[in-house]
């Protein structure tokens, strides 16, 4: 799905039969044909892409890059092959993905939505962005990749609403759109992971495949194809506003402890209702949740520097070392020690 040029933190997002074709031209990339794997080691990042075909026309390719130091790729659309993706991301550490173009409609959170840590993204051969890593920070995506002509053999554009925003994104209106998706997608892809990567290869594999794959892009479709679902119903702009108000400080205050709703909604301009529901499609966390976030972020850059786990659980308000340890590993997957040795 991803085509190296030159330089190498520069790669041409393209469809995944002419990525694979590329591939097998460079000698120093790993093809194994028979399990569809492709790796791809460089000094900074640690790649692997998994392909699976489900159909003439669409592709299930993911991508599992972990930086060995911190990083930036740039990732740019292939505009001489049309094709669309569809794809769910986990995040684990701190990743930041940044258009490099902002559509007519993007908002000033766009590069927080696009680096929530589970995010589903539709975009065109027009989505251009950039990827920054940290050290041991990771990303795994599961793509579905498929041309025009699959599409048009499973939507009937003709009835749906022009306005929507994955109508934009395959009328090239737009060229993308992104939310957090765990509260539809997360026991399928998980799912999905465990049988590509855990499970033998039986007779029923190709069934089950195909089946976990295109509940994904049905759920998909059928969420966005909803008029009145929240990610086709716009914010304005002083609810967009309010928001950056909000978040701005729970960034810039991680001593103080968590404000409270009503402070937080105050602040913000709105209704507690109207921000827990905002929260939540541009976050992809409750307002608490958000602050916790930024807390264990805070704390991830201070262990890299060397701070001790008790002064940085001090500092962030925890009475128990023990209960921010705790929470450091359900974010991470690692403790504060285990960080601390990777440095």
């Amino acid at each position: 799905m991803s085509q190296t040029i030159q330089p190498l933190q520069h790669w041409t997002i393209t469809y995944p039969e002419k990525f694979i074709a590329i591939m097998d031209t460079i000698p120093s990339i790993g093809h194994d044909k028979e399990l569809r794997t492709i790796t791809a080691g460089m000094p900074d990042v640690d790649t692997v892409f998994h392909y699976e075909k489900l159909e003439e026309g669409c592709y299930l390719f993911i991508v599992d890059m972990k930086a060995k130091q911190e990083t930036t790729y740039v990732m740019h659309g292939d505009r001489d092959t049309e094709f669309y993706c569809l794809s769910y991301q986990r995040i684990q550490g701190p990743v930041q993905k940044t258009p490099l173009a902002k559509s007519v409609d993007a908002g000033p959170l766009e590069s927080k939505v696009l680096s929530l840590p589970s995010l589903c993204s539709f975009y065109n051969n027009q989505f251009d962005y950039d990827t920054h890593f940290v050290e041991g920070a990771a990303v795994k995506a599961f793509i579905f990749c498929f041309t025009p002509a699959w599409l048009a053999t499973t939507i009937d554009l003709s009835t749906a609403d022009a306005q929507a925003e994955y109508v934009k994104v395959i009328h090239k209106q737009s060229s993308n759109m992104s939310f957090l998706s765990d509260s539809f997608y997360k026991h399928t892809l998980t799912e999905l992971d465990n049988l590509v990567f855990n499970t033998p290869r039986t007779a029923i594999y190709n069934l089950v495949l195909k089946k976990l794959s295109l509940t994904l892009i049905s759920d998909f479709f059928t969420i966005v194809s909803e008029p009145q679902s929240v990610i086709n119903v716009d914010p304005d702009e002083q609810v967009k506003a309010g928001m950056n108000r909000i978040m701005q400080y729970l960034e810039q205050n991680v001593r103080k402890g968590f404000p409270g709703l009503e402070t937080l909604a105050e602040m913000g301009g709105m209704s507690v209702s109207t921000m827990r529901r905002q929260f939540l499609r541009f976050c992809g966390y409750s307002a608490f949740d958000y602050f916790r976030e930024v807390q264990m972020r805070y704390a991830f850059e201070q262990l890299k520097q060397g701070v001790r786990t008790k002064d940085i659980a001090l500092y962030l308000g925890f009475k128990n070392s023990g209960n921010f340890s705790r929470l450091f590993k359900e974010r991470y997957n690692l403790t504060p020690a285990e960080m601390k040795k990777m440095n």
